[in-house]
């Protein structure tokens, strides 16, 4: 068998109004108002296709054509070489591209073979597809400055559809609205109380805490929520980063989370030996599903969880569900809450939550093809999934 081209594809859903949802920087208030899919399908001599998502959170055309950059290095290869056709650089965007090239491989290797992706992955038959728990990964829709309450609601309809973990971020800019740590401890005594003892309380912060003081004020306030996890608390990508995340690790006991962002097996290597993360989540459709499933074995030798990252739509979210599923660190997979079309309609089977668990299909490969109707009544129209608000 023989790679023999690739088609790619664009698509976007711009939010109705009242299902835009918000995030911020300390003086900035940034409104969701669009999400971005950048496909990839990869052609075979022998007619089988495979199916990657490239990251959608940059510029989406630039991944389209890097993504074609690559695509002659690729023809007339071995799709089953795939470990070796997708090996990382030092270049972010070409890594990223890499990883859909990857999915789309394996997803090409599986429907050759007959099997699902799972079970080639967990080559030591230590896997799981059925029964894997899921956690609502929400929090967005609510702002400081108009409907703070919102998240007390949203938490509600999760517990009520089944889910037993719901993770929030922490709002709209919190200079703009003079939001304070200890103004926050009240908003997440409000959701912990909302939710219960028996849902378990993630808090990601999206890299936005200025100082290792201010994250750690905030660790000891979900320490006594009993939180399941901090997810990047501040930046890890700044000069001195991996030292920050070592000292808040250091200074609390709920478990510290991040790695999303890390775009090749390198990095991920460089933050392990350094014991940033107690947690660490990796992303199929940031570095692919060959060094996702290596970084998760990496924290398992060291008694270590991996939940995955997945934040994007239908095709990256079913690579990360084979990922869960074939990964013996396994814990739950993130299920993106913001009611986004394309989580679902680009393929024809995706996988569908039943209170809060998922089953992970036996079909070849993936076990999805392409919707291109789905495709074609969500044409792509600018990047950029945040705007400035106002704008």
């Amino acid at each position: 068998m023989r790679i023999t081209g690739f088609d790619t594809f664009l698509c976007s859903y711009t939010f109705p109004e009242e299902k835009s949802w918000w995030g911020g920087r300390w003086d900035m208030d940034l409104k969701g108002v669009r999400f971005n899919a950048v496909i990839l399908r990869v052609r075979t001599d022998e007619g089988i296709t495979g199916l990657g998502e490239a990251n959608p959170w940059g510029d989406c055309p630039a991944m389209e054509a890097t993504l074609h950059r690559l695509e002659p290095r690729f023809l007339g290869r071995d799709p089953f070489d795939v470990e070796k056709l997708t090996v990382h650089t030092a270049d972010a965007q070409v890594n990223s591209a890499l990883a859909a090239i990857d999915c789309a491989l394996w997803d090409i290797i599986g429907k050759a073979t007959n099997t699902p992706v799972f079970r080639l992955l967990a080559q030591d038959g230590d896997f799981q597809s059925k029964g894997i728990r899921t956690y609502a990964s929400g929090g967005v829709g609510y702002n400081w400055f108009a409907k703070p309450d919102q998240v007390i609601e949203e938490v509600q309809r999760h517990k009520a559809n089944g889910f037993t973990a719901f993770k929030m971020r922490i709002g709209s800019a919190w200079g703009l609205a003079g939001m304070t740590v200890s103004k926050f401890a009240d908003h997440l005594a409000k959701v912990r109380a909302a939710m219960g003892e028996e849902m378990d309380l993630m808090l990601d912060a999206n890299c936005r805490f200025r100082t290792v003081e201010e994250a750690l004020e905030v660790a000891h306030i979900l320490e006594d929520l009993r939180a399941r996890w901090f997810e990047e608390p501040v930046s890890p990508y700044v000069e001195g980063g991996i030292a920050h995340y070592q000292q808040i690790r250091a200074g609390t006991k709920v478990p510290i989370s991040g790695g999303e962002g890390l775009n090749s097996l390198e990095q991920h290597q460089l933050f392990f030996k350094s014991h940033a993360y107690d947690i660490v989540q990796p992303d199929a459709s940031f570095i692919g599903l060959t060094r996702a499933y290596r970084v998760a074995l990496m924290y398992h030798q060291a008694g270590l969880p991996c939940i995955p990252h997945s934040w994007t739509n239908a095709i990256a979210h079913t690579a990360n569900a084979h990922l869960v599923a074939a990964i013996p660190n396994r814990v739950m997979l993130e299920t993106q809450q913001i009611d986004n079309p394309m989580l679902t309609d680009l393929v024809d089977h995706p996988i569908p939550v039943d209170k809060g668990f998922i089953d992970v299909p036996e079909r070849p490969g993936l076990g999805i093809e392409l919707n291109e109707e789905a495709v074609k009544s969500h044409p792509f129209t600018e990047n950029g999934i945040f705007i400035p608000w106002p704008r």
